[in-house]
């Protein structure tokens, strides 16, 4: 009995032992390398998002740099002047972790606390104040502590362009406060125009008498400085932002002096020399309040309140040596106070479903006193109010967003006053039937004001061939935008976009021109009466190799314009961006390309060409440091810009514009940031607060 049960055990075990030894033996084998990546970019209906790897953020010095190391396919980066747009050029707000930053804000971001960018259009969010493209850093918070971070660029091979800023931030529990200072200056000799423009005039007995005007640049002397302070104050908990910011402007432009000769045709006139110069001073003191609730019952309360003041000296002065010569000076003086307030509300009905209203009230006042050839004093004062109301639908394949405003606007010269009462309509739809496919498109119908100078109703004399006003009873031009946009990211090395846009403006103003002084001279002055249609076709492509290391990136578009009304133009540029960017340890190289910038530009009625760009970078990024060495154009030894082409019934123009731009350029860029204290709570920093735009006549 015993050794039956033994034999019956020594049978059962049999087959586990074998199993044993073959479990074990499976264990003694090599296993091929598993690896889990990251999902580091998807898309959906509502947004784009990219989460940067710690090479890209060790070796950005900035927000717009880092935004150009990932090199998002939605947006596009000029490598000229580093302005952020879209592919189609409409310009994108910039918001740190959902509250707005301006140009010189995210200066000092600290990269590296950076999780993740998104892009949206037309975006649902309130916070985002009914902005039409936003990019949206999302950063790390801070317990306590912070970072201070100093920056300083300088500019060789063009004359004296130096910037230096200083940004410090320190949170404390709920508060986080922000210092911004800095000092650009430059001095330099190579700015200025050279106009060739015929005149269609009339001669004594009132026939025709062309005459080619010839104003071409030989020497300037350009100086201009800047001093931006900033400080901001912000309570973060988790159901409310405020965020109080002041800042403090002075800039000023000592010279801004031309010469050269003056000519006429047809022959047989001399030649002259002339001599210009334009020195300005302006000091602005700025206030931005920003406060967020999140409410019980899914509301969400925003205001938005802001005021400020500046203070425009503008001097012109114009001479030459033609027989009975005469000194043209336009001096002017400005103050200028604006404020307002917006205040949204949203509330979700369903799960997947919100509806907010918007309204807004703003007033501008421009006091503009001429003093010199033609001395005149004017008061403009610019109001606005409207109220929106919107709907949107969101959920994990579709996003649909509507809304609709109507806006009142009254502007007031001295005693003539205009006001117009008009509609603005969004609508917006985002399809994604996975984290790799997303169809988006939009329509937006709106109106475009003129500026206070636009309306002005003074004559400045500008040459002793032409005199400028502007027009107090212009209107609205109507604006027409509908885009259509396919993205796809099918992994973390290849992201895609492909786009077409069609873009339309009724009743644009722009320069007509008319006989003056008895036809001896013209008048230039503004109506509307032009049409303006744009269509753009194009993709955008970023690729990675090498693990990462190595990035691609494409961007080929093309453009179809055409004008009609008081001028007829059509044109058909192509464009196209290129950069290569490899990362070898501590080190970055990078090198980018972009062809000639050519438009039409609308309200100017003339064809704009500027020159192409390209550019090499080496880098060095280690603990607290980042330098960089740029070399620009290192082959382009001319100054030349661009060329402005305008033609019309009485006149024609050709203007060559003569800057450091384009010119061959080495830029030498240094980042210091130290932190203190310990996790960062967030992270969205101040800079140079602006006023608005001048009403002064050019």
């Amino acid at each position: 009995m015993k050794m039956r049960l033994l034999f019956t055990l020594m049978i059962g075990i049999m087959p586990l032992t074998a199993l044993a030894q073959e479990t074990d033996s499976l264990k003694t084998k090599d296993l091929s390398e598993l690896v889990v990546d990251a999902k580091l970019q998807k898309t959906s209906p509502q947004s784009s998002v990219v989460t940067p790897t710690m090479r890209q953020k060790k070796s950005a010095q900035n927000a717009v740099d880092l935004l150009r190391k990932i090199a998002m396919p939605q947006i596009s980066i000029n490598l000229m002047n580093d302005a952020v747009t879209t592919q189609t050029g409409e310009g994108i707000a910039i918001f740190i972790n959902f509250i707005p930053a301006s140009k010189e804000d995210i200066e000092g971001l600290l990269t590296t606390d950076v999780r993740r960018v998104e892009y949206l259009d037309f975006p649902s969010d309130p916070r985002f104040q009914g902005r039409e493209h936003v990019i949206n850093f999302i950063v790390r918070k801070y317990e306590y502590g912070g970072y201070t971070k100093l920056s300083v660029k300088e500019n060789f091979l063009t004359g004296l362009s130096s910037n230096v800023s200083l940004y410090s931030k320190f949170a404390h529990k709920k508060m986080i406060y922000d210092l911004y200072a800095g000092a650009s200056n430059h001095n330099l000799r190579n700015i200025g125009a050279s106009t060739i423009g015929t005149y269609s005039l009339l001669d004594s007995k009132g026939k025709a008498a062309p005459i080619t005007r010839r104003e071409l640049f030989d020497k300037a002397h350009y100086k201009q400085n800047a001093y931006p302070i900033t400080l901001r104050a912000i309570y973060d908990a988790n159901n409310i932002q405020i965020a109080n910011t002041i800042g403090l402007s002075y800039e000023e432009r000592p010279m801004a002096r031309t010469s050269g000769t003056l000519s006429y045709e047809p022959s047989g006139m001399d030649s002259y020399s002339f001599t210009r110069d334009n020195p300005t001073k302006q000091r602005f003191v700025t206030w931005n309040g920003y406060y967020f609730f999140a409410l019980e019952n899914a509301m969400r309360l925003i205001v938005s309140p802001y005021a400020s003041y500046g203070r425009v000296d503008d001097r012109t002065m114009y001479t030459n040596t033609t027989p009975g010569k005469t000194l043209i000076e336009n001096i002017a003086e400005e103050n200028q106070y604006r404020y307002g307030i917006s205040a949204t509300i949203s509330k979700g009905i369903a799960k997947r479903q919100r509806v907010f209203l918007r309204g807004y009230y703003g007033e501008s006042q421009h006091d503009v006193k001429y003093m010199g050839t033609s001395p005149y004093d004017n008061k403009f004062i610019s109001r606005f109010a409207g109220s929106t109301i919107g709907y949107n639908f969101s959920n994990n394949r579709w996003n649909i967003s509507t809304d609709i405003s109507l806006q009142w606007e009254e502007n007031k010269i001295n005693t003539k006053s205009v006001k117009e009462l008009y509609p603005l309509l969004n609508l917006s739809a985002g399809f994604s039937p996975s984290s790799k496919h997303s169809f988006r498109t939009y329509f937006h119908y709106g109106s475009n004001y003129p500026g206070a100078s636009i309306k002005t109703p003074n004559i400045l004399k500008d040459n002793e061939l032409m005199y400028v006003t502007g027009n107090p009873h212009i209107g609205l031009s109507r604006q027409f935008t509908y885009n259509l946009s396919y993205n796809w990211i099918p992994n973390n090395k290849l992201s895609t976009s492909i786009y077409c846009q069609y873009y339309g403006e009724l009743n644009l103003y722009v320069p007509v021109f008319e006989y003056h002084d008895g036809g001896r001279a013209l008048l230039r002055r503004y109506d509307t009466d032009a049409q303006y249609h744009r269509t753009q076709i194009g993709a955008s492509f970023n690729y990675k190799l090498l693990g990462g290391k190595l990035q691609l990136a494409a961007s080929p578009s093309v453009t179809f314009f055409r004008i009609l009304g008081y001028y007829d133009m059509s044109k058909r540029p192509l464009n196209f961006k290129a950069s290569a960017v490899y990362h070898l340890d501590d080190f970055y190289f990078q090198a980018a390309y972009q062809t000639k910038f050519r438009t039409i530009q609308g309200n100017r009625a003339l064809y704009y060409e500027d020159r192409d760009f390209w550019q090499l970078q080496v880098g060095w990024s280690k603990h607290n440091f980042n330098v960089r060495l740029s070399a620009n154009n290192l082959f382009r030894g001319d100054w030349m810009t661009s060329t402005e082409t305008l033609n019309s019934p009485l006149y024609s123009e050709t203007r060559y514009v003569e800057g450091n731009n384009f010119h061959r350029r080495l830029n030498l860029s240094i980042t210091y940031t130290f932190g203190y204290g310990k996790k960062v709570r967030q992270n969205n920093e101040v800079g140079q607060q602006y006023g608005s735009p001048s009403a002064i006549l050019k």
